[in-house]
Order: C-alpha cells, then sequence, then structure tokens
C-alpha cells in the first residue's frame, strides 16, 4: 500500500526531507523521516529516483496532496543543463513506503 494512504500530516522539511506520522499495524502512528536527497537527484530538468541531492539545484520545491487518491507529489523548477528552467514533479508514492511506521524507500525499476 502506498505509504500516504497509512500516514498522517504528511510535510517536506529543508526542502528534502519528508515528514509524517505513520500507522503501524497495532493502530498507534511513529514519526517518521526520510531524507530524499538519498534517493532523488536531477537530471536534465527532471526528479529522477535512484540519483541523489535534487536539492542542491532545485529551487521552489513544494510538496502537494494531489488526485483523487491525494498522492504526494514533489515539485520543483530545475536547470536542464542548457539554461532553461523546467518545471518538475515526481509521486513519491510510487517508491516509498510506510514499513511499520517508518518512512523507507523501495527500489521501484
Amino acid at each position: 500500500m502506498p505509504f500516504h494512504k497509512s500516514a498522517m500530516n504528511i510535510r517536506l522539511k529543508d526542502k528534502h526531507i519528508l515528514t509524517a506520522y505513520c500507522r503501524r499495524p497495532t493502530g498507534d502512528a511513529l514519526y517518521s523521516e526520510l531524507d530524499l536527497n538519498r534517493f532523488i537527484g536531477a537530471k536534465k530538468g527532471k526528479l529522477t529516483w535512484s540519483c541523489e541531492n535534487f536539492s542542491d539545484c532545485a529551487t521552489d520545491v513544494t510538496l502537494r496532496m494531489d488526485g483523487p487518491n491525494h498522492e504526494p507529489l514533489l515539485q520543483a523548477r530545475l536547470d536542464d543543463g542548457e539554461g532553461n528552467i523546467c518545471s518538475d514533479e515526481l509521486n513519491l508514492s510510487s517508491c516509498i513506503k510506510n514499513e511499520d511506521g517508518h518512512l523507507r524507500y523501495m527500489q521501484c525499476f
């Protein structure tokens, strides 16, 4: 199950740390943090999984819950390497899970 279905107060801290209160199977919730810089990078103006340090070159970084399933979308403006500034977004639920009350990155490719 995507992490956002079992988490509350999903936020972005310091433009690269995902925070949430994640429910455990017992029903209680734990505060958890995950540094997205360890798993997301930027290539040619696009946010990319399995890279690092996207926030070093990103501006206007935000997290918003969108769509009918309120999916967590990381948004940023990035340089494409040719002098153009591009806007891109990445659905965090595709590669992040709630594992017993802790946010965890999972290989998704």
